[in-house]
Formats: C-alpha cells, sequence, structure tokens
C-alpha cells in the first residue's frame, strides 16, 4: 500500500482520509495507508479520537461514511495522529489546513506563519522520493514563492536531494452533504505543480483515486494557475451571489417572483448557472476567497494597481444580505420585533450539513436578538450552536407557540412541512429568505389567510 498522510483532519481532510483510504484495486485491496495528523489539542484530539474509534468527527448525512469506515476499519488502513513523524515514511503528504482571512482581518502576515510553520513540520521530516500535495486554498503565488523556497533550503539543510521531493498545488472541490465523499472521488480536479516532475507525479496520484474516466484531470502550467483558478472560481460563484441580491430587491419593490424570471433565463444553456436569490452567504471559502487576489497582488507580488474593489465589493453585499432580511421583517412587524417569538428553521450555511462556519443564519440571528425578539432555533443536525451559544430543536415544535416563523436553510424536512396539519397562529408570519417552501406548501399558507414573504418575490 501506498502510505498517505494527510495534514489537517477538518471537514476536507477528514473526508478526504476517508476517500482515499476506501479505495481498492482490482483485486480489491486498500491502496492506500492513511494517516491523518492534527493539533495536539483538544479539538485536534477529539478529532483523532473519532477517527481512531471508526468514527466521521463531523456529523453528515453522507450514508457512505458509515459504510466505508466499516470497511476500512476491517482493512486497518486508516490512523490518525498529532505526531510529526508520520510524514517521514510517507510518499505523499496533503497539506489540507486553514488559511483564513476577512474583510475585518485581513491579517496575512499572522495566516503566513502559521501556514509556514505546518509546512516546516512536513519538510524537517519527509524523506526523498515524496510528493508534498497542497490543497489548502492560498493566495495564487504561495506555493511557488513562499513554500518551495523554503522546500528547497530545509532540504538542503538536511542534504537531501531537492529533485527527489515535488510540491504541487490541487484543489478540491468537496461538497458537504449527502454527497460528501463521492464529491472528492467524482469530480473534476484541476492541479499544477512547481515544475514538470512535480506536475507528473502530482498527476500519477490522482490519477490513482479520481474516477478520471469521466472526470478528466486539468494540468495548468505552473501552482500559481492552480492556486488563481480555485480563487477565480469561488469570486465568480460569490459575484454571482452579490448580482442576484441587487435584482431581488428591485423585483420585491415591483411585485415579481424572480424565480420565475431566472427559471426562464436557465432554459438558456450558456446561462444555466445563474443563482437564486437567497438569505446570503455562508460557509469557509466563499466568505473569504474573493479577498486573495488583492492579498497576492500586494503581498506576494508587490503590485501596487491591483485593488480588487469589485471581488471586495462582493464580500460586503453579501456579508450585508441577511440584514436585508432582519429589515424586512421589522417592516412587517411594524418596526418592532421586542417579546416577538421567532422560530429560526436552519442554522447551518448550507442544507442538509452540520456546518454553521460563517451562516447567513448566524447573522440573522444575532440582530434580530439585539431587537429584543425571543427567538428558538430548529436544525435536524445540529444540537447545539456554538458561535451564539444556543441549544438547537431537533424536533419541530408546535407552529402554534411563535409569532415569526423564518425558514432560513433548504433542509429537506422543511419541504415535508404539512401546513393543514401544523396549526398556526391567526396573525402568524411565515417569511421564506431562502426559496425554501414548495409551490403546493405555500398554496396551503395562503388558503388559511396567512401572511406569507419571502425574498425575492412581491407580496
Amino acid at each position: 500500500m501506498l502510505k498517505v498522510t494527510i495534514q489537517g483532519l477538518g471537514y476536507v481532510g477528514s473526508a478526504t482520509a476517508i476517500a482515499l483510504a476506501s479505495r481498492l484495486n482490482k483485486n480489491k485491496k486498500p491502496i492506500f495507508k492513511v494517516t491523518g495528523v492534527d493539533l495536539n489539542n483538544n479539538l485536534g484530539v477529539k478529532k483523532i479520537n473519532e477517527i481512531n474509534k471508526g468514527r466521521f468527527p463531523f456529523k453528515t448525512n453522507d450514508k457512505s461514511i458509515p459504510f466505508f469506515l466499516k470497511k476500512i476499519k476491517k482493512n486497518k488502513n486508516l490512523q490518525a495522529t498529532f505526531q510529526k513523524n508520520s510524514y517521514k515514511s510517507s510518499s505523499i503528504v496533503i497539506m489540507s489546513i486553514n488559511f483564513d482571512l476577512s474583510l475585518e482581518n485581513r491579517k496575512f502576515s499572522g495566516e503566513l506563519k502559521k501556514l509556514k510553520n505546518s509546512f516546516l513540520d512536513i519538510v524537517k521530516n519527509i524523506s526523498e522520493n515524496t510528493l508534498i500535495l497542497i490543497e489548502t486554498t492560498l493566495p495564487p503565488g504561495t506555493t511557488e514563492k513562499i513554500l518551495f523556497p523554503i522546500m528547497k533550503s530545509t532540504l538542503k539543510k538536511r542534504k537531501l536531494n531537492i529533485k527527489k521531493v515535488y510540491l504541487a498545488h490541487s484543489y478540491e472541490r468537496v461538497t458537504p452533504g449527502k454527497n460528501y465523499i463521492n464529491s472528492i472521488i467524482n469530480y473534476w480536479r484541476v492541479f499544477g505543480g512547481v515544475n514538470k516532475e512535480s506536475s507528473l507525479m502530482c498527476k500519477k496520484f490522482l490519477n490513482k483515486f479520481v474516477n478520471v474516466k469521466k472526470f478528466p484531470l486539468t494540468q495548468l502550467n505552473n501552482a500559481t494557475c492552480s492556486e488563481l483558478s480555485k480563487i477565480l472560481e469561488n469570486t465568480f460563484r460569490a459575484t454571482n451571489i452579490a448580482l442576484i441580491d441587487e435584482w431581488s430587491q428591485y423585483a420585491e419593490k415591483l411585485n415579481i417572483d424572480l424565480f420565475e424570471i431566472i427559471k426562464a433565463i436557465k432554459i438558456r444553456p450558456t446561462h444555466s448557472n445563474i443563482l437564486n436569490p437567497g438569505l446570503g452567504v455562508g460557509g469557509y471559502c466563499l466568505t473569504k476567497d474573493p479577498l486573495f487576489g488583492e492579498v497576492s497582488a500586494k503581498k506576494i507580488f508587490k503590485f501596487k494597481k491591483n485593488s480588487f474593489e469589485f471581488s471586495k465589493k462582493t464580500i460586503l453585499t453579501n456579508k450585508k444580505m441577511p440584514l436585508r432580511s432582519v429589515n424586512k421583517i421589522l417592516e412587517i412587524s411594524n418596526g418592532r420585533l421586542k417579546s416577538k417569538k421567532i422560530l429560526l428553521l436552519g442554522a447551518t450555511y448550507k442544507e442538509d450539513v452540520a456546518d454553521t462556519r460563517h451562516s447567513p443564519s448566524e447573522i440573522f440571528y444575532k440582530n434580530v436578538k439585539k431587537k429584543g425578539a425571543i427567538i428558538e432555533v430548529h436544525d435536524p443536525l445540529l444540537k447545539f450552536w456554538d458561535e451564539v451559544n444556543s441549544k438547537v430543536l431537533n424536533t419541530l415544535p408546535n407552529f402554534k407557540n411563535y409569532d415569526i416563523l423564518f425558514f432560513a436553510v433548504k433542509n429537506n424536512i422543511y419541504k415535508k412541512i404539512d401546513f393543514n396539519l401544523n396549526k398556526l397562529k391567526k396573525n402568524v408570519i411565515i417569511f421564506d429568505s431562502n426559496n425554501v417552501l414548495t409551490n403546493k406548501q405555500i398554496l396551503k399558507i395562503k388558503k388559511q389567510k396567512i401572511k406569507i414573504f419571502s425574498i425575492g418575490r412581491g407580496r
């Protein structure tokens, strides 16, 4: 078996570890022996212990994960540790750690220091004939201009042959949810190395676990191109969302259903990726990645004239989106939310996942609470919401107890609510901020002469 060590057991690293450990050769034997390395702190040790017990460290509704973990446990080809000596005997080391920036905190130097230290943990321990694959999303140029020189100088001190250690960047497109593991194996991958040899080694490795027959690899000229590809991809998506919010506001004033308009536009194949209105942008990537262009230009390449104003505006617009829902709720409630009992349906940034990082629901929750509302939260995959220090209901409560039902996340369970059976207050306000409810549900609500409002639709 080929030994692979993954640095970082977060949402991506843990899923990658399972995806690799589950891959079998033609004889149905494991291809990889996988070790996951995380920090020796409370959170890191918790993840390590969970994996070593044969459990995924995050709540998930991907039914393939327990299936794969059962087989992996039997094959004994996945373990987790905080020991750095694991890198020494690995043929491949994957870096899958965070690199955090935000509009409020663009401390590139601090994040870079953490990145360098983590990278040094690898290059101080690896042996020759090793591929280091960077999967961390980074400002373009980081791998070639910062990490590669560190690798060369460290290997020189260790008297190892630089030509026998390979460095490449390849970004993942992991999609948490029911297709978590599938999105690692059955999806297009982009990559680029710091030299031809590194690109070749990376290509060979990716070919061993990606379904390249259906999802061919894309090789770019170098690692910087791969880094830039990830940033531009996510910036495009984030900008698409910001653009739609602008038109959503206009459509609401015109009493037009923007979802119908967008559906009509999507008939044209070249415009099929236009996005729908919603509560806002969340998750780890889209809330920060558009900032990486400016950081790359100014901090790495020292270009003074690239300010990336459009990308920064995208981040700012998307961050304000949940506040629009707050303001609409205020308007509907005659400017008063004090003592109003709100049920927030959905706390995560995406449907049917347990990830609350940068969730737009968090912005909504904190703002209505500041205005005196009594707010309770329901989410099928959470028991406690750390960011707001609140317990979360897993069973749908009696809707009669609430003045406002605020649908924030498209969890599948909400589409099954029968509003004929779930009795409502006569003066209750239902607000669908994310196109959660079906047309059939909306008709049932309207038949009861209940007020229903939404983002992207007129009254």
